[in-house]
């Protein structure tokens, strides 16, 4: 029986969870030619979405371009990703790709071999411009580019925060701002490091203060992605209640990626009898934590460790008082200046958040459950 879950980024053309407002809105954004910035935790499925709303607007003659800045090293890196994601995007499309060759000249394209798809495309610098200047030229040819196009261009930026982490980032946001606001374009602005995303666009003293519309990915109901999980089990082959549906939603917080990462483990375990109940559920949960287990551990050892005690005390009790005496010693927590700072580089590094009732808690809840079971205990002391 194949497999229905994925463990990859869902593709456009696989099936997928309601979200039907929030495309048609995002749609929207796009065709009236405005940006917009899309925050939500990490694996909420900003990127399956925005990919997914590209693919819909390309079908109406929408050029669309993705550039990923995640992990970006050099303002020749971010020219450099802007460059490429064009090719990639007119590669196919004879008329567009003649006319990016022709005005996006800080980079060319290249072709090499590649034992999966045949070539892979990759950009290689043009002319003499570093640093600052080659991006300059780079968003102006991008300019040019868009104005040659008959239609609308839609451009995503993902994990747009990892600019700020670059030297002179507040010149890269100023060069950036200057000149995407000449664009006729609408941007799409996404990011998993909410409070570094928000801060470019609601700061006043930065250049994209205010230049955005504000769009916060909300979980998904638990009661629709329970009934979706159930039409993918029954679909192919496995009987399952609603009930163990609802428990793998609820165990995962409504999250995407985990929601079909843990049904991905239950499914195997149920290939053996067809049927899905609470041991296949138990069993999946012991795989899916083990399987992230390496991310995690990579995730605590670059946190100081009454940090790491911090996190373990709101994955077991999350509070509205985390500079209370009795909280702190009921979890051995150390100094209030200790937990003050714990809660400010915790909460910047989106490990934390205060929740609607206000309460502090660890935002992952995978990672809350790997907590609470005791899964730092390689770090910890």
């Amino acid at each position: 029986m194949p497999n229905p879950f994925y463990l990859k980024e869902l593709p456009v053309s696989g099936p997928f969870c309601n979200r039907v407002g929030e495309m048609t809105q995002l749609a929207e954004f796009a065709r009236s030619g405005n940006n917009v910035v899309i925050h939500s935790p990490r694996r909420f499925g900003k990127t399956s979405l925005v990919r997914r709303v590209q693919n819909n607007l390309a079908a109406e003659g929408v050029i669309t371009v993705f550039a990923d800045f995640f992990g970006v090293g050099s303002v020749e890196d971010v020219a450099a990703r802007l460059a490429e994601s064009v090719f990639r995007v007119t590669r196919e499309k004879e008329p567009a790709w003649k006319k990016a060759v022709r005005i996006i000249t800080s980079f060319r394209p290249v072709l090499r071999p590649d034992q999966d798809s045949g070539f892979e495309l990759t950009v290689e610098p043009s002319g003499g411009a570093v640093g600052l200047p080659r991006l300059k030229a780079t968003l102006e040819e991008l300019g040019r580019f868009i104005e040659a196009q008959e239609g609308l261009v839609q451009i995503a930026l993902d994990e747009f925060q990892e600019i700020v982490m670059l030297r002179d980032s507040l010149r890269i946001e100023a060069l950036m701002r200057t000149e995407i606001q000449r664009h006729k374009a609408s941007y799409f602005f996404i990011g998993s490091q909410r409070r570094i995303l928000r801060a470019i666009f609601s700061e006043d003293h930065r250049p994209f203060f205010r230049s955005a519309f504000d769009f916060k990915l909300e979980p998904l109901p638990v009661a629709e992605l329970a009934e979706f999980l159930q039409r993918q089990f029954q679909g192919n082959g496995i009987s399952c209640e609603l009930a163990h549906c609802l428990l793998i939603a609820e165990q995962v917080g409504a999250f995407p990626y985990y929601a079909q990462k843990l049904a991905y483990f239950v499914f195997e375990h149920a290939k053996i009898s067809g049927t899905v109940n609470d041991l296949e559920v138990g069993a999946g949960l012991s795989d899916m934590l083990s399987n992230e287990k390496a991310a995690f551990e990579a995730t605590l050892q670059g946190i100081p460790s009454q940090q790491r005690l911090f996190l373990r005390a709101l994955a077991k009790e999350p509070t509205p008082h985390p500079f209370a005496k009795e909280y702190s010693r009921a979890h051995n927590l150390g100094s209030l200046s200790a937990t003050q700072n714990a809660v400010k580089q915790l909460s910047q590094m989106d490990l934390i958040e205060q929740d609607t009732e206000q309460n502090w808690r660890v935002v992952d809840p995978v990672f809350r459950l790997w907590l609470m079971v005791g899964g730092e205990k390689p770090f910890g002391k």
